[in-house]
């Protein structure tokens, strides 16, 4: 949801491959859907690397965000397909795709392209390792703000506090709601699902 990419199935693994297993989740409250995009490249954006295809998977219970688990595999056969698979444990729904030599974006990449790519990744290492340092800090301020919002509607910022520092605290949890809404990232007043 950031932008970033993590790899799945390393450059020069031997096909056919092993299934290659993890976990994806939600990361708003009430999501009915993940949208799972595959992509081929060397950068650690996703946008500077070639889409091979998107797996949407459907159908998720209304839940808090990152209740829902969502078991994921991927595996490239002996012809050069990737297969992917979703399933939510909690329901058994299952969602299968089998993206083949030609990506939804043309043609896989050749080891020209490739290597192209590699000498690209090198070129842009600051770049890109700044680009993770934004990226691993919106999760953490996400995740922080999901803290806050849910210690504060639990009652745990009321004890024994005096009305000024009550009154510093509630400005200064407004204030960073604004700035959470502005970058996204809290779910205003939507009321939270239930798990």
């Amino acid at each position: 949801s950031y932008g970033d990419i993590l790899v799945r199935i390393p450059k020069n693994t031997t096909i056919p491959t092993r299934k290659f297993e993890y976990f994806s989740t939600t990361s708003s409250d009430c999501q009915e859907a993940v949208q799972l995009s595959f992509y081929q490249g060397e950068r650690k954006k996703a946008s500077a690397n070639q889409l091979l295809g998107v797996l949407v998977f459907d159908g998720i219970p209304p839940a808090p965000m990152y209740v829902p688990r969502i078991t994921v595999c991927v595996d490239i056969d002996a012809k050069g397909n990737l297969n992917v698979s979703a399933e939510d444990k909690s329901t058994g729904r299952k969602v299968t795709k089998s993206i083949p030599g030609v990506g939804v974006e043309g043609k896989l990449l050749t080891a020209e392209e490739v290597e192209k790519m590699a000498r690209q990744g090198e070129k842009h290492k600051s770049e890109d390792e700044e680009h993770a340092k934004e990226v691993n800090a919106m999760k953490a301020m996400k995740e922080y703000a999901i803290l806050v919002r849910e210690n504060a509607a639990a009652g745990a910022y009321s004890w024994k506090a005096d009305d000024a520092f009550r009154d510093a605290f509630g400005k200064m949890l407004g204030e960073f709601k604004e700035k959470a809404k502005e970058f996204g990232l809290e779910a205003g007043d939507k009321k939270r699902c239930e798990a």
